[in-house]
């Protein structure tokens, strides 16, 4: 028999040797688990974690490597409700594995298992088109009265469209080489300019290309912060990827506040920092009849609904905050958010806090069109950089810190789809999935076994590898496990075997055709080849295109399946290979047990 190429044998026990290790993971105990920390992220030690559990009384399994872990789902979501009640540590949902440390140093961790699987919330969250149209329209109209005025030209007055904006000039003509400076410094809009009887007028369209470029743009940077927003939730192994031209997919395995995560997420919410304006008699008069009372103030509300007069200039804003956290008031012990401002923002806070020390400063939560002061205090001494904000309590100061360390939006965004699993319909589906995958696995392999006895049970060795490949290389990779990614594990457990039914079936026609059973082998591997990677390649180049366009569970499906074809023809054409040379290579074979 010919005689099969050493580096192959050990390719297969490489490949082996991996798809064992990295599958290991997936065997131990998975416990969900609480993990704790300070607020400046630094590890509790286990006695802290002890007396902590004892004291919210939580029916915990164990205590280990910063977590405390439980036997369910429902006990962890039970106890991380009692815990977030406690002001002094950050909690995050999360999942302890009883792996080994060299499993864990070589990045050998279990498979991260999707929301259908785990439980959790889903946001399909939707850019804000006309928003971003209007920013651009605002920001051309500002440049083009500032060019406008630059050049020396006089106008009436501005309109603006939906998409357009029109200046009405004064006078009858405009000099030819301000036109033509006008166009190359707007050149990513449409500049026309028309000769009227009552003089000129300039109209600025926007281009599909630039709205385009803005509403790409402001998803990038929205990306980015909800990024941000999401990762100090206290979920871990979130998912958030961008679907479309102008959508954002939004997964947090494990949670179940689904109010508080909307909140977080579709804020636009920033603070202005103001001086108040008159005493409280002038806010309660100016609210009485309507008017402001006083000059260069502004009518606000508390969040206690009493009325406050602010002044109409800001000192600093969200955009001069460099950093936010929540904590506790030294001498009240009292919720607060200590704030960092950049050095324009620091420079403008000391100049007016240094002139104003006796005189109240308000701040303002702005969020949208919601105005609300949340804090009025007196300027005890001057500050600049860092102070903090009290008056609020701690579930809102640890969210307007998130907040604040995130950014704004850089454009509004609506939820327009939103769905919550719960934690024992995760476990049903894990459930239905195993189950489904174990009946397809038993009857391939009985039949199998049955049709092609020997050869049979080779192939089944092939398609056991197979399934260890797919689980190895999703927990090497870290790639997120869905119930649709279970359906394409359960199609390629019958595609991995239909390449070895077309091996065998050439071997078993060789025999016919009267070849010796070495020879047959040969012949039937070599023959069933060009089929076998036609067939593949093509469902391959499918799997591909439903990888790179699809989104959720079509995606979820493309990935276990792409994995699964590579596996599947290399177990087939290279594995059983290899294992049918071991049997019957250098051998005189009188016949196949095929």
């Amino acid at each position: 028999m010919h005689r099969y190429p050493t580096w192959k044998y050990i390719l297969v026990i490489i490949v082996l040797v991996y798809a064992v290790i990295y599958s290991l993971p997936n065997f131990y105990n998975t416990y969900p688990s609480i993990i704790i920390k300070t607020y400046d992220n630094k590890e509790v030690s286990e006695e802290t974690l002890s007396n902590l559990s004892q004291k919210a009384t939580l029916e915990h399994k164990g205590i280990a490597d910063n977590n405390i872990y439980f036997e369910t789902i429902d006990d962890q979501l039970s106890a991380y409700n009692v815990l977030i009640k406690s002001k002094s540590y950050n909690y995050t949902l999360s999942n302890y594995n009883h792996i080994p440390k060299w499993l864990s140093i070589i990045n050998a961790q279990p498979i991260s298992l999707g929301l259908d699987l785990k439980g959790g919330v889903h946001f399909l969250l939707q850019i804000d088109n006309e928003n971003v149209m209007k920013a651009r329209l605002n920001k051309l109209e500002s440049n083009l009265r500032n060019f406008l005025i630059d050049n020396g030209i006089q106008y009436d007055n501005a309109l603006s469209d939906i998409n357009k904006i029109t200046f009405k000039i004064n006078q009858p003509s405009i000099n030819k080489e301000i036109i033509n400076t006008l166009s190359e410094t707007f050149s990513d809009y449409e500049i026309v300019s028309k000769e009227k009887d009552d003089g000129m007028i300039i109209i600025a369209n926007l281009t599909e290309k630039s709205i385009s470029d803005d509403v790409k743009a402001a998803m990038q940077k929205n990306l980015t912060i909800l990024r941000s927003r999401v990762n100090e939730l206290g979920v871990s192994q979130p998912i958030i990827q961008r679907q479309g031209k102008d959508r954002i997919i939004v997964q947090l395995p494990g949670l179940q506040d689904s109010t508080r995560a909307k909140n977080i997420l579709g804020s636009t919410a920033t603070l202005e920092f103001r001086l108040t304006k008159g005493t409280a008699d002038d806010w309660v008069a100016s609210q009485s009849i309507g008017t402001n009372t006083v000059s260069e103030s502004v009518l606000y509300k508390h969040k206690n609904g009493s009325p406050v007069l602010l002044s109409r200039n800001v000192i600093t804003s969200g955009k001069d905050i460099e950093g936010a956290n929540s904590g506790f008031d030294s001498q009240t012990n009292q919720p607060a958010v200590f704030v960092n401002l950049s050095s324009i923002g620091a420079s403008n806070m000391l100049e007016t806090t240094s002139k104003n020390i006796g005189n109240k400063m308000a701040v303002v939560f702005v969020e949208e069109d919601k105005n609300q002061v949340i804090n009025i205090a007196t300027i005890r001494e001057a500050f600049s950089k860092r102070f903090q904000i009290t008056g609020l309590d701690l579930q809102e100061a640890k969210d307007l810190a998130i907040l604040l360390r995130s950014g704004s939006l850089s454009a509004p965004m609506s939820i327009i789809e939103e769905r919550t699993v719960g934690p024992s319909l995760g476990t049903e589906n894990i459930i239905s999935g195993r189950d489904s995958m174990l009946l397809g696995l038993i009857l391939v392999i009985m039949f199998m076994f049955v049709y092609y006895k020997k050869f049979g049970v080779i192939a089944n060795i092939a398609l056991i590898v197979n399934i260890l490949i797919i689980t190895a290389t999703l927990s090497l990779f870290q790639a997120t496990l869905t119930l649709s990614g279970i359906a394409g594990i359960v199609l390629t457990v019958g595609m991995a075997v239909d390449a070895n039914v077309l091996i065998y079936e050439r071997v078993r026609e060789e025999i016919l055709n009267g070849n010796s059973p070495n020879a047959s082998i040969i012949a039937g591997y070599n023959k069933a080849f060009s089929t076998i990677s036609d067939a593949n390649i093509t469902t391959l180049i499918a799997a591909i295109a439903l990888l790179t366009i699809g989104t959720g569970v079509v995606k979820g499906f493309a990935v276990t399946l792409v994995i699964g074809i590579l596996s599947s023809m290399f177990t087939a054409i290279v594995g059983t290979r290899a294992l049918v040379s071991l049997i019957y290579e250098n051998k005189t074979n009188k016949g196949l047990s095929i």
